[in-house]
Order: C-alpha cells, then structure tokens, then sequence
C-alpha cells in the first residue's frame, strides 16, 4: 500500500519545475509592499456600496491576524491566486491536450496580473479574490463542454456544487461577473440541443438561471443586516451615470422626474461646466471626448455627483444610509432620460470607451467577427473546440461591453479574460491546420 503511495506522489519533472516557479514567485512577491489603494478603506469599512465579499474577507483576517493583517491578506491573495491559476491551466492542459509551450505560454499569462503595473496579489482591493474565483469558475464550467459520455451523470452534481460556490463567491466579491450565469445558460442549451427536454439538462438549467437570483437575494440580505436595507448593492447605476451627465445639456433636466433629480442635476451640470468637463466643452471628436471623459472619470462619478448627492440626501432624511439607497434611485432614473436626450453623443463615446478597452478598432472588429464567426459554428454543430471558442469570444466581448457602459475602460477591469488570447490562438491555429 505505501509504495503504491509513494508512486502516486512521485513528481515529474514538470511538476517540479512548477512547484520552483510558483514558489519563486510567491516568495518574490511576498516581500513587496502591500498596496492600499483609494478603495481599500471603503472595503474594510464595509461601505454600503461595496460588494460584502471582499469586506467581510479583510474583517475576518484583520480579526485573526492584528497587526500582521496585511502581509496575511497578500500572502493569501497569492496562494489562492497561484492554486486557481494551476487548476486552470491543467484543465486547460487535459481538455485541449496542450503541449508544453502552449501550456506555459498560458501560464505566463494567467501569472501577469501579480506584476506591474497590477500587483492585484499586493493590493488590498477586491481583484486579489474576484480573479482566481473567476479563474475557477471558468475551470469549473469547461467541464460542462464535454461531450456527455465523458462524465457520469453521479460526477456532475458535485462540478454543479464547486461552479455554483465559485460563482456566488465571485458576484459577491464583483457583481460585473453575474453575466456568466446566463452565458453557460446559452451554452449549455446549444450543447445539449437534442438532449434538452430530458431531466438532468433541466435540472442544470435551472440550477444556472436561479444562481444569479441566489447571489442577489445573499447580496440584499447582507445589507440589510449590516446597513438596514433590503437592497443590491448601490453602487451600479451611479458608475453608469457618469456619461451621460458627460454628454447631458442644461436643458434635460426638464424631462428629469422629481424635484430632487432636477435640482441634483443641475448642480452636477454647473459643477461640471465649471471644470471644462461637458462633452460639448471639449473641440475634437468623439476619441477626444472620450479622451477627456477616461482620465476624468473619478472626478465626475464620485466627486461631482456620488459624494454631492449623498450629502444632499443626507439632510432629506432620518435613516443612516438611506440617501445611499435614495442617491443610486435617482441615478437608476435619470440615466434612461440622459441616455435618450443625447443618444447620438453618447453611443459615440462610449464604443470609443469599447475600442479603448480593445487597444484599437482593429482588434474590436477582428474579436467580433470572430465571435459572430463562434457563434455559427457552434449553432450548426457544438464540439469542444466551437464551444471554447464561443464561451471566450462571448465573454471578452460581454465584459468589455459592461465595463465601458458603467465605467471607463482600464486595464483593472478588462485583464481577467487577457488568458483566452492564448487558448483563442491554439484553437484557430489548429482548426486551419486540421484535416478536412
């Protein structure tokens, strides 16, 4: 029994050159400074509009670890982030039979985001979780783009038990990601078009179309036990806001609904005049504008309106941390009437905020036509490599439309799907080299 032991534990020589890399790594990194970034307090303060997850993480290892809190938080960031990292990319190494260039090639690039200029295994913001449970979410739901004879039926509960905790995990931590879910919906429905009546693929349906409703019903409880509210977390819809006052004129606030959204408004619109930060103050076209709009986007969200408002909401009512719920209320309402007065101006920048977000119009242009090309694929016949294809164009393409619609686009948003560029090249590499 124990040299039967023994065998199973004997490393390759690939497993060990691993093992040297992950711990040079890990040891390199440990001894550089933790970095405490404009967010890293509002976390710790479990702030109303912060997702609880990566909150409740620093609290419970400030709770466990006192003084050495920090080092603890960035020694863990790293190992959790190096173990979701191999998990990925040995899955990836099985279900594309990688060889070894490939395989480290992908490495390489799952491992840049804990270098310059990210660090997110230093920093103390959310990035240091939300990317390896990302990476494990996406581990977890390759296994779903096997064919059906590959696992047994009993095996699968438990990837729908391990995809499920990475994914409410995940939302909890950066709600940009509830996306997912019902992307794996669609996906999965392709895949399993003939079989789609039968219990088992009903049954997983349902388990990925209730996931986002879980993750949200989790996400209001906790505020309303920590904050006293029974809400989202009310943060989306200011971000989503900050275009349209960008490109908003004096005039809309005619259309706006209430008193206070009007009076709201036309503070923001004065400030904003004041400070040169109005579309139509900058000469130039839409690359300009969006220009001025990237480099400014702190200023406008939270110094000209999202601070400003609460404060104004503050002295309209009795509740702490109402004029939070009150402040992303009247963003969620003025956004449609902002987005409709200048529709022609906002559209325009914000797929210059797409392009940006793609280093250029040519790779936006190259990555969707290759989406549009995974998705006729797939829909005339799934195979592994058709469905990998789909889930990553989807995905880059998905994320990139969300970050630029309620942010800017920065590279802090947009690196999680940076790996997929290696799988995406394997994968036509090896189409166009196949035989018929």
């Amino acid at each position: 029994m124990f040299k039967n032991s023994a065998k199973n534990l004997k490393l390759s020589s690939v497993d060990i050159l691993l093992l040297v890399i992950y711990l040079a790594l890990f040891w390199f990194l440990i001894f550089q400074p933790a970095i405490y970034s404009p967010d890293t307090n509002t976390y710790f303060r479990l702030h109303f509009y912060r997702f609880p997850g990566y909150g409740i993480f620093l609290r419970v290892f400030d709770l466990f670890f006192g003084n050495f809190y920090n080092i603890a938080v960035v020694g863990f960031q790293l190992l959790f982030g190096f173990i979701s990292i191999h998990v990925l990319a040995n899955n990836c190494k099985q279900l594309l039979k990688l060889r070894y260039w490939e395989y480290f090639a992908l490495l390489a690039v799952l491992i840049f985001p804990y270098f310059p200029p990210l660090y997110i295994g230093n920093n103390i913001c959310s990035e240091g979780l939300s990317y390896p449970l990302y990476l494990l979410l996406l581990s977890f739901s390759f296994d779903f783009f096997l064919p059906a004879g590959r696992h047994s039926f009993k095996e699968r509960p438990k990837r729908i038990i391990h995809l499920s905790a990475a994914f409410i995990l995940l939302c909890l931590t950066r709600g940009q990601f509830i996306i997912v879910a019902p992307i794996l919906v669609v996906l999965y429905l392709l895949k399993e078009r003939k079989n789609s009546i039968k219990k088992p693929t009903i049954f997983f349906l349902l388990i990925l179309l209730l996931l986002p409703l879980a993750t949200q019903t989790l996400d209001k409880t906790y505020h309303k036990i920590v904050h006293g509210f029974f809400v989202s977390t009310p943060f989306s819809y200011v971000n989503a806001l900050t275009l349209p006052l960008f490109v908003s004129e004096k005039e809309d606030a005619v259309k706006l609904k209430t008193e206070d959204e009007k009076i709201l408004f036309l503070k923001t619109y004065k400030t904003l005049d004041s400070l040169g930060l109005l579309s139509s103050k900058i000469s130039g076209g839409a690359a300009a504008e969006y220009k001025v709009f990237h480099d400014n986007f702190p200023v406008i969200c939270n110094q000209t309106f999202h601070v400003p408002a609460m404060y104004y909401f503050e002295s309209k009512t009795d509740k702490v941390g109402e004029n939070v719920v009150l402040t992303e209320k009247a963003a969620k309402d003025m956004l449609p009437v902002l987005v409709k007065n200048n529709f022609s101006n906002y559209i325009s920048i914000f797929f210059e905020g797409v392009f940006h977000g793609f280093k250029g119009v040519l790779i936006f242009v190259f990555v969707m036509l290759l989406f549009l090309y995974s998705a006729i694929i797939t829909l005339k016949k799934w195979s592994l490599y058709n469905g990998m294809l789909l889930f990553a164009t989807t995905l880059i393409v998905s994320n990139a439309f969300i970050v630029a619609f309620a942010s800017h686009s920065i590279m802090r948003y947009l690196f999680y799907n940076y790996f997929f560029a290696i799988l995406i090249g394997i994968i036509l590499f090896r189409k166009i080299t196949s035989k018929p």
